[in-house]
């Protein structure tokens, strides 16, 4: 079943357009996430992991030299 759409598990209306993405509470379309639904903005994208760790390593600009 990979790659099959899956709808909105909220049972609030209207959905949004977009498809439905998967979160820890179910898969939610773009009016019914966790942000949406307490009327804040959706975060930013990006890697989800801390500056600095190994996946995400300080560039050459942030280190200083001696």
């Amino acid at each position: 079943m990979s790659g099959s759409i899956r709808p909105c598990g909220s049972i609030g209306l209207p959905h949004g357009l977009r498809y439905a993405r998967p979160y820890p509470c179910g898969w939610r379309c773009e009016k019914h996430t966790p942000a949406a639904e307490q009327g804040k903005p959706e975060p930013p994208p990006g890697p989800g992991w801390p500056a600095g760790s190994y996946l995400n390593p300080p560039s050459d600009s942030q280190e200083t030299t001696p």
